[in-house]
């Protein structure tokens, strides 16, 4: 009896974890386009993952070195995938379009992750489930993407959000791949760390000016404290646990609250309106998401 109730109480907590996660990752959008108001998609990133760094430094400071080159230059292609050019991407979309957009975008990354896992593993088969639902989200994409209000400038951010999206699905198989020897907090730490290096190469390449006046505004202070500690920090460690608690594919559900809470926080914080273009595409995405993973 008290076994079950273990478990039970396992459970509860790895579900607590799991959405608490996704809810900071898809109000992370919002707090991203707010930011944009003061500084520019690179410094962003910088001060983002500088302090997410020294947080997992200081709650894993064991000394962490590859077995091989080989696996040394796996981590600085997923630190180049997943932290330099996914977050360019979602930074300059976030420029020329809502959080909104962005948010019902990334909920399409299980389905991009699932096609690219067919291609680059050996123990993912792309079933006809999800190619159905892949092309019924896709459909939900091209309705939001050609939604009217400020065109040009919009069809530029949703492209570069749908690119992002793929990009971080691309990133999710190989993070996938990387040897399962390695501590997992160790392995975010070393791909933040080559995600530094890139964002530092971009900084010195185009001659960056860093806007540090504007950590003086409260807003953006406490904005990108929330991006490093919470959202590139914590909430990878809050939904590993999750994760371990209540399996991957239970994890993976928590998903489909993305484009939902992305669209709340979006329209009351920043003011964003949803045309019933938006609204009958994110419903597309989200049946698509769940023909894919039904089973």
């Amino acid at each position: 009896m008290n076994r079950t109730k273990a478990i039970v109480s396992s459970k509860f907590l790895g579900h607590i974890f799991t959405f608490t996660t996704i809810f900071i990752w898809s109000t992370a959008f919002v707090s991203n386009k707010a930011l944009l108001n003061y500084l520019s998609p690179i410094q962003n990133m910088f001060f983002r993952f500088a302090i997410a760094y020294v947080l997992l430094l200081a709650i894993y400071p064991k000394e962490f070195f590859p077995k091989s080159i080989k696996d040394e230059l796996h981590f600085a292609f997923i630190g180049f995938l997943g932290i330099f050019l996914y977050f360019i991407l979602e930074n300059f979309s976030l420029k020329y379009t809502q959080a909104t957009n962005v948010g019902l975008y990334m909920g399409a990354i299980p389905l991009f992750t699932a096609i690219f896992a067919h291609f680059f593993t050996k123990d993912e088969s792309l079933k006809r489930d999800i190619v159905i639902g892949f092309l019924v989200a896709l459909s939900g994409m091209i309705l939001i993407l050609f939604d009217g209000s400020g065109f040009t400038l919009r069809v530029k951010g949703d492209l570069l959000a749908v690119v992002g999206a793929m990009v971080f699905a691309l990133y999710s198989v190989f993070l996938k791949l990387i040897p399962k020897n390695y501590h997992y907090i160790a392995v975010t730490r070393k791909s933040f760390f080559w995600g530094l290096f890139y964002i530092l190469l971009y900084i010195f390449y185009f001659d960056i000016n860093f806007n540090i006046k504007a950590l003086g505004e409260m807003s953006v202070f406490l904005n990108i404290l929330y991006l490093g500690i919470l959202s590139s920090g914590l909430a990878f460690i809050l939904w590993n646990r999750g994760i371990e608690k209540i399996g991957s594919i239970s994890a993976a559900n928590y998903i489909y609250l993305v484009p939902l809470i992305t669209a709340i926080t979006g329209i009351l914080i920043l003011g964003e309106t949803v045309s019933i273009k938006m609204v009958i595409g994110g419903v597309l995405i989200l049946i698509g998401l769940y023909i894919a993973q039904k089973r």
